[in-house]
């Protein structure tokens, strides 16, 4: 007599592979998320190690940020860290496959997926990494940057001015593009989606080299849609200290909270900002 599976068995069986599919796969989803998270929470920490490199070889100074449309990554962060991580690899965070960025050192011009700390609210008013936003290019000459007559110039603050260094956040993810930048109002890219990448898991590193994750939401304040921290506590990590306060850029570009301090600007979006 020959053997076979009668059709009951075969339901059975193909009944318990569909159940254990449907248990097994969103484990395997969130596993390899989690590598993924894994791997954007090492590279940013690679990028602080890069810097801290940098900054022993300039006094301590953190690099200065350079920006105009032609130029890109040329006199920007990824520019001046290069010699340093020779590895193009862990400026990407492995979520953001967006291209249409600068070509100079990639010819596939995808996006970054981490800026430098800008501040809270006006990327150019010195609450953050940076002093307030020039058009003096002083730095940008002496870096032997070709094209220094135009855009703007950001000059980085002493590492050993922060308060306390590891509560001081130095990069962080970012959706902006073509400049990397992290405020909460100038999010251009990714950020027109309205949500937070990464489901809101953004990755920091500080100035004392470590890194970690915080939690980023989607936001309103007076009509502007904003990404920023969950909490108060580390929205403040973007402050340089408790007393620096956000100035007007001589350059233009109204801040409504020009003069306050950081840690006070914060205090105000967090008491009245609605989620998205």
């Amino acid at each position: 007599m020959r053997k076979a599976f009668t059709l009951i068995e075969l339901l059975v069986v193909i009944a318990i592979i569909a159940i254990l599919a449907a248990i097994l796969f969103p484990v395997f989803a969130q596993a390899k998320a989690a590598a993924k998270h894994t791997n954007n929470l090492a590279n940013v920490k690679e990028v602080a190690t890069a810097t801290m490199m940098y900054t022993a070889d300039h006094d301590d100074v953190y690099l200065c940020e350079y920006n105009h449309d032609s130029l890109n990554d040329y006199g920007e962060w990824q520019w001046h860290l290069q010699p340093y991580m020779k590895n193009r690899q862990i400026v990407y965070d492995v979520n953001r496959t967006r291209t249409g960025g600068d070509t100079y050192i990639d010819p596939s011009g995808r996006m970054i997926g981490f800026a430098p700390n800008f501040g809270v609210w006006h990327y150019r008013g010195g609450t953050g990494m940076f002093e307030v936003a020039s058009t003096t290019f002083q730095i940008c000459r002496q870096g032997g940057n070709p094209q220094c007559d135009n855009g703007r110039e950001w000059r980085g603050k002493s590492m050993t001015s922060f308060q306390n260094p590891a509560q001081m956040e130095m990069f962080v993810t970012t959706a902006d593009s073509p400049m990397y930048t992290n405020s909460y109002y100038y999010q251009t890219e990714d950020g027109i989606n309205k949500e937070p990448r990464n489901g809101g898991r953004w990755v920091e590193s500080f100035v004392d080299g470590h890194a970690k994750t915080v939690m980023y939401g989607a936001y309103t304040i007076q009509g502007t849609y904003i990404q920023m921290p969950k909490s108060l506590y580390n929205a403040n990590m973007h402050c340089a200290d408790d007393t620096v306060v956000e100035k007007q850029p001589t350059d233009g570009g109204a801040s409504p909270f020009d003069g306050m301090k950081c840690v006070d600007i914060n205090a105000y979006i967090v008491a009245n900002r609605v989620v998205f």
